[in-house]
């Protein structure tokens, strides 16, 4: 982003300044800590700061927010990627996105996910077995790879035959007898089993591990933004390749298995239960989830019919209430918005973990310490920016991140248009006096989850909206959806969807913004 100089707007009555002073001390640091995820899992720790921000003088108020620690694992050292490849490799072995190419394969598209998982939170240890449904899209597919992180693999078969393999290199490579025919189907089925890797992801390195974590013996969770899931099955993992999920969970008897879409069946045996769940919309591999815990199930419907249902702690019970109290109404004014709620249900799991909560389709997990409306609406949001339409490159993290942002200072603000316009150069002031050095386009790897790429997004996207006019904007952004939902879009079709809307060129605000 081309930096601006600053124009001071903020006037008006103290009231108003204590008003932004309590939302900034409230909101940012949520914000920050939502996603500096913590998933240290027991680890000797030592603590990190994180950015501070700063309003200006006017405002008569030094901080928006006070520097918070943060306990991360030593491990956690953030790594750069491999060199950039523009496509996908000869080899299959990357998708071809250029800022992480070791993400996600080449030659075929997954349609479907079988999950079929036995879990115990006393017990750190995976036993699955996973089933995929493809098609192959090569001329001729003599290998496929799938990203996969440890675990011993007991079996690997191809439409019901056994079939060679090779595990290395955060790879699972299947070698066919003979190469597979474009458009043809084809069936996986992997079994493995272990304790998940610790390691700490190149993109987040301020926590100790992504992939499935157990807590104190007593729940499970998964955190897999942007590369986690390879951690805890074999798959496609990239958002550019998104299927159809269903899970069978097997836990000990009195947990509850929670994960992305319906639940559709729960067989109860003498000492465990198993839980299914299907969701049948396409989805990215980091939104599958999976929560293990005992909750209670709280359940209904926002005024136009959205199903709302919800697994929730007992200890979080009362706090969250008041968190969801508007979500009713706050689905529906998104869906005026930006166009229907895009699923079948959508709701909350929380999860006694600290400052970890993460977009998971249809089925958001909400840490316990960030129960909140300003975390509800915000992870609301990434239900249409993320997830109904996902980034054809992980370099573009400010669409996510900076909508869903903006779409929760919307909801903040809905009723006062003046009190968003204040809200807004404070964040300006805020970006301005905390930047990053880099394009919003193109943050470093370990800083793709940096305070630019939600605050200088969001601001962004204010300037977009006005730059455009309103009519524009919404237009823009309906069509936007109608046109990639349920797929991936990059920031150049995002931006010719948005120049067709407002009749004219938007290059040079774009480069200005993102170069």
């Amino acid at each position: 982003m081309k930096k601006q100089a600053f124009k001071p707007k903020i006037k008006g009555t103290n009231q108003r300044l204590r008003r932004l002073n309590r939302f900034y001390l409230f909101n940012l640091r949520n914000l920050l800590i939502l996603v500096l995820w913590l998933a240290g899992c027991g680890e000797t720790a030592v603590p990190t700061p994180t950015p501070t921000a700063t309003l200006p003088p006017s405002t008569a108020v030094s901080q928006l927010a006070p520097t918070p620690t943060l306990i991360v694992s030593p491990t956690a050292v953030a790594t750069q990627p491999p060199e950039p490849t523009a496509t996908p490799s000869p080899d299959g072995l990357s998708i071809g996105d250029p800022y992480a190419p070791e993400l996600g394969n080449a030659g075929y598209d997954v349609t479907h996910y079988t999950l079929i998982l036995a879990l115990d939170p006393a017990v750190e240890n995976i036993d699955a077995t996973v089933e995929i449904r493809g098609v192959v899209t090569a001329p001729a597919l003599a290998a496929l790879s799938l990203d996969f992180v440890g675990f011993e693999v007991t079996e690997a078969l191809l439409d019901g035959q056994p079939v060679a393999f090779a595990h290395e290199n955060d790879k699972l490579i299947l070698f066919p007898a003979q190469p597979l025919a474009e458009n043809s189907p084809f069936a996986l089925s992997i079994s493995y089993a272990g304790d998940p890797v610790e390691r700490p992801s190149p993109y987040v390195g301020f926590a100790a591990a992504v992939g499935m974590s157990f807590v104190n013996g007593e729940s499970i969770y998964v955190l897999s933004e942007p590369d986690g899931s390879r951690f805890w099955f074999p798959n496609n993992d990239h958002p550019r390749d998104k299927a159809t999920y269903r899970f069978e969970i097997t836990v000990p008897q009195g947990l509850t298995a929670v994960a992305n879409g319906l639940l559709i069946d729960q067989i109860d045996g003498a000492d465990s239960s198993t839980f299914i769940w299907e969701h049948n919309h396409l989805m990215a591999s980091y939104l599958a989830t999976v929560v293990v815990g005992e909750f209670e199930r709280l359940e209904n419907r926002s005024p136009e019919g959205v199903l709302l249902r919800h697994y929730v702690t007992d200890t979080a019970r009362g706090e969250f209430a008041t968190a969801v109290a508007d979500l009713g109404e706050a689905i529906d004014w998104m869906s005026e918005l930006f166009g229907p709620y895009p699923y079948e249900a959508f709701g909350f799991v929380t999860a006694d973990v600290s400052g970890v909560s993460l977009e998971t389709q249809t089925m958001v997990l909400l840490a316990n310490n960030m129960i909140g409306e300003i975390t509800v609406m915000h992870e609301l949001a990434h239900m249409w920016f993320g997830n109904w339409v996902s980034l054809d490159s992980w370099q573009q993290m400010w669409r996510n991140e900076g909508f869903a942002t903006y779409v929760q200072l919307m909801w903040e603000n809905r009723d006062d248009p003046e009190e968003l316009e204040l809200t807004m150069e404070a964040v300006r002031s805020a970006v301005e006096d905390n930047g990053d050095g880099f394009p919003l386009g193109n943050p470093p790897p370990a800083q793709l989850f940096s305070f630019n790429t939600y605050f200088g997004g969001a601001l962004f996207v204010h300037e977009l909206r006005q730059e455009m006019g309103d009519e524009a904007f919404f237009s823009g952004l309906q069509t936007y959806f109608a046109t990639y939902g349920g797929g991936t879009a990059s920031d150049d079709e995002f931006r010719a969807v948005m120049e067709t809307a407002v009749g004219r060129s938007l290059d040079d605000f774009f480069a200005e913004w993102l170069e």
